[in-house]
């Protein structure tokens, strides 16, 4: 009966999120019906709609959380409601057309959820006696408890239906991902937002005064910080971060003459642990233990002298490489983070809300233009560029000109730039320069030399090389009886997935066996009584194919891309269509093309 209740509360709880929060219930259908509909027809083709439709539902929880807190009336409710919905629809006029995997759109939709999750939290502490601390504490239970429960119900979801097909009768592949998409899509937020508590306001004289006391001691169910949790910050988190934060003290003084300024490894680690610092500084707001007390008193002060050598090293590192979206964002963040750690170390605990002010800020900021990470790295990059080739006269008339004696740090920064312009879609905007520099031949071809980059070699990167399939492939099978495709992989089981492959020569049957010992690949022929007739090792002719040359273009030639093998009995052409190799471990595709002497 227990569990029958529990399933009971659940249920309550989300019907009362539904009530409380309907523009938002109805915007999550639209996502769900929309994710369905792109499961079905297994093509990205509505991206921009299913980024719109995210945005609307954060909007509009948005909306209802100001209603909550500074109207009553339902006239105003509607028109928050209608506010959120023109902003939705403005969201998708001005997002960029993208398909799912462009950076830009999803990191500017990301950075504006974010934003607007933070301001779900801020709203209710705004001139309350509720702290931002605690608020957040509230959201951050209902976003653990959420999630584990979200996990636990899709993985016994997966499993039934997985069973249902092994064991009973087959299902379609697609009614897994159609049953997740409303666990994750409808269920999960709605299941979050049935956390979210009432925030009482003594001025709304519809609510009785017992009314008011049940809305008080649920709001402080809600804003406590469990047993477990406790113990989690003051014994686990805390300590572990004291210690990372020696290790990291320990590295700048002793290389802030040196490489501390231009390690780039130090930018992301730096900017985790700022979000380390201050999020266990909120969870351990209301703690009060000795290591809790300590942390607040001490961390937000150690805090800043980090955060600002590192901002000041970003900043410094504009200059050499320029500015990109990433380092836009740490910079942006290492202000915030100063700024933040100023006000826990100096204001009184109900004040960090400020702080969360102006991450929201610096967010919209940071994706309006022309202001925005993306028009402000676009600008840079493509000025830096610009002025390598001016300067090392290679740029005349709009027109690169190739040149290969420029110094090494001028062609790691053209690669770098390049790269960046490539890989962000932003080549097309620049009329001198064309737009795909992805092959290594175009790279060539257009600056005189190849890529270059900093602390970092071709093994560092793993090897790899590739067919050109840009003309006709034309593969002679003049004195070869037999043509064939074989797929390698290295398998840590020193098994392979790959098929014996037979094949008949006048009238006499022959196997192709792909074989793999302690890494090791070998191909061999086998006559009809399983006698080897010829054996082949792979690894000498993949790393002959990996040569320096090969590698250097990544695209090559038929003939570049062959090797011969023969004995008495038989002559083998090899021809690699892709092949790559990290770590000694190989993955690929070949041709086989056999002749029987």
């Amino acid at each position: 009966m227990k569990v029958v209740e529990n399933f009971k509360t659940i249920f309550q709880g989300i019907i009362r999120a539904g009530s409380r929060y309907p523009l938002t219930v109805l915007f999550l259908l639209a996502v769900t019906l929309l994710n369905g509909n792109m499961i079905n027809q297994e093509k990205d083709l509505y991206t921009n709609y299913l980024f719109t439709l995210f945005v609307g539902a954060i909007l509009s929880g948005v909306a209802q959380q100001l209603h909550e807190r500074f109207f009553y009336k339902q006239s105003q409710r509607f028109m928050l409601a209608a506010a959120a919905c023109l902003l939705t629809i403005g969201y998708y006029f001005i997002l960029p057309t993208a398909d799912l995997y462009e950076l830009e759109a999803g990191i500017k939709t990301s950075v504006f959820v974010f934003a607007l999750v933070l301001l779900y939290i801020l709203i209710p502490t705004i001139k309350k006696r509720l702290t931002f601390n605690e608020s957040f504490i509230a959201a951050f239970k209902a976003f653990f408890i959420t999630s584990l429960f979200t996990i636990v119900i899709a993985i016994g979801v997966s499993s039934i239906l997985f069973a249902i097909d092994r064991l009973l009768f087959s299902i379609d592949d697609k009614l897994t991902l159609h049953v997740l998409n409303i666990v994750f899509s409808l269920f999960a937020p709605l299941y979050y937002l049935s956390f979210t508590p009432i925030y009482e306001d003594t001025k709304d004289k519809s609510v009785s005064k017992k009314e008011k006391i049940g809305i008080q001691e649920k709001l402080n169910e809600a804003t406590s910080v469990p047993r477990m949790l406790e113990v989690l910050i003051s014994y686990v988190f805390i300590p572990l971060t004291a210690v990372y934060t020696a290790i990291l003290l320990a590295y700048i003084v002793i290389n802030i003459s040196s490489s501390f300024w231009t390690d780039n490894l130090l930018e992301p680690l730096l900017v985790s642990y700022a979000v380390v610092v201050i999020v266990v500084y909120i969870l351990s707001s209301t703690i009060e233990n000795k290591f809790a007390v300590l942390f607040r008193k001490f961390f937000p002060k150690l805090l800043i002298p980090i955060v600002l050598f590192q901002t000041i090293a970003s900043v410094l590192k504009i200059g050499e490489m320029g500015m990109t979206q990433g380092r836009y964002y740490v910079i942006l963040f290492g202000v915030f983070a100063t700024i933040s750690g100023v006000i826990f170390s100096f204001l009184p605990v109900n004040k960090n809300g400020y702080a969360i002010a102006v991450l929201i800020a610096f967010s919209i900021l940071s994706i309006l233009p022309p202001i925005d990470a993306f028009t402000v790295s676009r600008i840079s990059q493509t000025n830096l560029l610009e002025d390598i080739l001016v300067e090392n006269k290679m740029l005349e008339k709009d027109k690169i000109i190739p040149n290969a004696a420029i110094s090494k740090e001028d062609k790691i920064r053209i690669t770098g730039t390049s790269d960046y312009l490539a890989e962000m879609n932003y080549a097309r905007k620049i009329e001198w320069l064309p737009d795909d520099l992805t092959n290594n031949n175009d790279f060539e071809a257009t600056f005189g030399f190849n890529r270059e980059y900093e602390n970092q070699t071709i093994e560092d990167m793993g090897r790899y090389i590739n067919l050109d399939y840009e003309d006709d492939l034309n593969i002679s099978l003049e004195d070869y009886q037999q043509l064939m495709r074989l797929h390698f992989y290295t398998s840590y089981s020193d098994t392979s997935n790959s098929k014996d492959i037979s094949f008949e020569v006048d009238g006499v049957m022959h196997t192709v066996v792909q074989q793999q010992k302690n890494g090791s690949h070998t191909v061999v022929i086998r006559d009809a009584d399983g006698k080897e007739q010829m054996t082949i090792l792979m690894e000498p002719i993949f790393n002959a194919l990996l040569s320096e040359e090969n590698l250097k273009k990544g695209i090559v030639t038929v003939d570049e891309a062959t090797i011969i093998e023969e004995n008495d009995q038989f002559k083998v052409k090899i021809i690699v269509e892709s092949l790559n190799e990290y770590d000694g471990q190989y993955a690929g595709d070949v041709y086989l093309l056999v002749q029987i002497k």
